[in-house]
């Protein structure tokens, strides 16, 4: 089941074309066991001993799909020690960051944030299905709520080209039923005709999925309309209003197309290209944009780089970029960012911290760019979306660590004005040689920062012999000067962006066991950044503000602890 993708599903007519222990005994045992090395050398462990905190620190590896047995394999162990953060953080997964609506039409008061990934999440829901059919019926609105009604689709796309129609694992008769509730409801019925598949002929259908959504599109008719009654649903699916524009370009009718009502990836694309110029709609799209305060964009902030023309890890080979073009990635990205502090306090003492070894310039798993460039779009975002006095100044190291100013204002300035290169190793404990050496010049420990949010592959130099690199940066401040108050409270926030520039790539954590002041966070929406910040967002189900989280497992709960999360259902 789900182990490989068929190749046909019919014939084509041929065309003449967990939780951490508390004894010492146990616990010291399962420490030594975790022990494992970066690429480098480093001592490391392979576990926090706490396998939500695990995941929720490797969500960078989930971009890229994986075969369904590991994905069954982490849910597994996730739903056998508690079933509902098990459904929790599946959801938080597919979440896409901003006000989710649900099934009734009631809009979160907060912004929810999550990874947004969906092929992983899908996947996990599919094994809720056949595991607790139950738990996946109950929650499954959520799960549409913090993503998309296509997500419905692709799970039965999904189910057919791994399965086959005869040997489809879930319960088609009550997903039809699902669908046909979404198209009764006012709230959902045009998204749902959005997504509806095309029936296409069965000559026509030359790959797999063209055959799935035909196989689907034929069943959720005849289900809606009796056997056979294709006209009917081809009706349905054109009288729906989410996708004018895209009808205006099918027929091309461009100088129709309201911008307004184009989404955020798609109006991307549109601009990245040449679709504007080759249809003389420059200058009405320059009056349009110019008007906005902002763009409309629900991807990643990477993505946004990508569309700067970089060819390779560094910017200096980059051909200038046309005004409208540099402007819609600003507005796109001044979107994200306003999205992001969305009732969050974001006056922080944190500063950023960006690997620029060599091994980032190794292609990100599920990316087509490195974890420099990935890095280097998320260490932009970080330090416009964070107040204080280090907003804009961040630290590269290498084989040695540099303090940097951004210049410029906007996204694209900030980007293009970059001239860090990737070379050399990952030393992390020249970050603690530099603040050592400015303390030694006569810098006051107040106006120090109070932690770091460090942007790396994780893959570190060895720090010593019987120590991991943030373990022995805690023993280094203390000797290079600063104070017990100061180290015990420095944050290190470990953002991992994993790639296989090594063979084993799997996540590497710097602590065992539940610890104060070192976070994992992965993936790439930098707005779940909010979570250890605190804000208006942060309350618990009575209204109780939150504090901001202490330990690793404390930043776990918090981001489970939203809104829209806090609806799931376990009987």
């Amino acid at each position: 089941m789900f182990s490989k993708r068929k190749e046909s599903l019919f014939e084509v007519p041929v065309n003449k074309k967990g939780t951490s222990n508390s004894n010492a005994f146990v616990n010291a045992g399962l420490k030594d066991s975790a022990v494992t090395y970066t690429g480098k050398g480093a001592l490391a462990y392979s576990t926090t001993d706490n396998d939500f905190v695990d995941q929720f620190g490797s969500v960078g590896q989930f971009l890229a799909p994986r075969d369904y047995k590991d994905i069954a394999k982490d849910m597994g162990i996730l739903y056998m020690q508690d079933k509902e953060k098990a459904v929790k953080f599946t959801l938080y997964l597919r979440l896409i960051s901003r006000k989710c609506k649900t099934f009734d039409g009631e809009v979160t008061e907060n912004v929810q944030r999550g990874a947004g990934l969906k092929y992983e999440s899908i996947m996990r829901m599919v094994w809720l299905h056949t595991n607790d059919e139950n738990a996946f019926w109950d929650n499954i609105g959520l799960f549409i709520a913090v993503g998309s009604w296509k997500d419905v689709f692709e799970m039965m796309r999904t189910d057919l080209e791994f399965n086959g129609f005869n040997d489809k694992v879930l319960n088609w008769e009550r997903m039809s039923a699902l669908i046909s509730a979404g198209l009764q409801n006012k709230e959902t019925s045009e998204l749902v005709k959005k997504y509806l598949p095309q029936i296409t002929a069965k000559s026509k259908c030359t790959t797999v999925r063209k055959q799935a959504n035909t196989i689907i599109g034929k069943y959720i008719s005849n289900r809606l309309f009796g056997e056979n009654s294709y006209k009917k649903y081809r009706k349905l699916k054109s009288s729906g209003s989410a996708h004018v524009w895209q009808q205006l370009i099918s027929k091309q009718l461009f100088k129709d197309i309201d911008f307004d009502t184009v989404h955020g990836r798609a109006l991307s694309a549109m601009v990245s290209g040449n679709f504007l110029k080759n249809n003389d709609l420059e200058d009405v799209y320059i009056k349009w944009i110019e008007s906005k305060p902002v763009a409309k964009f629900t991807g990643y902030v990477h993505e946004l780089a990508n569309n700067i023309n970089v060819p390779n890890y560094t910017c200096k080979y980059s051909k200038p970029l046309a005004p409208y073009k540099a402007m819609t990635i600003n507005k796109q990205y001044q979107g994200l960012v306003e999205l992001a502090k969305d009732g969050v306090n974001t006056n922080s003492g944190l500063i950023v911290v960006r690997d620029t070894s060599s091994s980032m310039t190794s292609t990100a798993k599920g990316s087509n760019m490195s974890s420099y460039d990935i890095g280097k779009a998320l260490g932009i975002f970080f330090g416009d979306m964070l107040d204080g006095e280090f907003s804009n100044t961040w630290i590269e190291f290498n084989s040695n660590a540099k303090l940097h100013k951004y210049k410029g204002t906007t996204f694209v300035d900030k980007w293009m004005s970059d001239s860090s290169e990737s070379y050399g190793s990952t030393n992390f404990m020249s970050i603690i040689h530099l603040f050592n050496a400015l303390k030694l010049k006569g810098v006051d420990e107040k106006d120090f920062p109070t932690g770091m949010i460090c942007i790396s592959d994780g893959e570190l130099n060895p720090a010593s012999l019987s120590n991991t690199n943030i373990e022995e940066a805690r023993i280094q401040l203390m000797r290079g000067g600063f104070s017990k108050e100061y180290v015990k409270n420095f944050k290190f926030v470990m953002w991992n962006i994993p790639n296989g520039y090594y063979r084993d790539s799997d996540t590497k954590f710097q602590t065992f066991g539940e610890t104060k002041n070192v976070f994992y966070l992965s993936g790439y929406d930098g707005s779940i950044l909010s979570f250890l910040l605190g804000g208006t967002d942060m309350v618990d189900e009575k209204g109780n503000v939150i504090e901001q989280p202490k330990t690793d497992v404390e930043l776990f709960e918090t981001a489970m602890n939203q809104e829209i999360l806090n609806l799931v259902k376990i009987n």
